[in-house]
């Protein structure tokens, strides 16, 4: 792989990333801006069955495929949160101590949403 391919991978990767952050802000504090709620709801929704029926963000996984293509020897357990929670934190929290409470978090936020 030559360094135009390696930087172009890089960006994607990173690109990804930075929508991953924004929308877990819209998760966070969606419900603030009625101009954004259909939006909200949708992310919800989406974010609530991807997790449910695959077990982890869809984002997540494309974004570590792409780290993947850079450096093979990456390791991650599915978990955005839990990931750099560690590399940036240096918190070892397992990816099934975030998920559980990220899926009632988005069961409440999405009845709540919808009442």
């Amino acid at each position: 792989m030559n360094s135009l391919e390696k930087y172009k991978i890089l960006f994607l990767a990173n690109l990804v990333f930075m929508v991953h952050i924004a929308l877990v802000l819209v998760i966070l504090f969606g419900w603030h801006f009625e101009s954004i709620h259909t939006i909200y709801v949708l992310i919800l929704i989406i974010t609530l069955i991807s997790e449910l029926f695959l077990g982890y963000c869809l984002l997540t996984k494309l974004e570590f495929d792409l780290r993947k293509k850079l450096d093979p020897a990456l390791n991650y357990d599915s978990s955005f949160i839990s990931y750099y929670g560690y590399r940036l934190l240096g918190l070892n929290i397992p990816g099934k101590y975030i998920r559980y409470p990220a899926i009632i978090f988005l069961v409440v936020s999405l009845f709540i949403a919808l009442k």
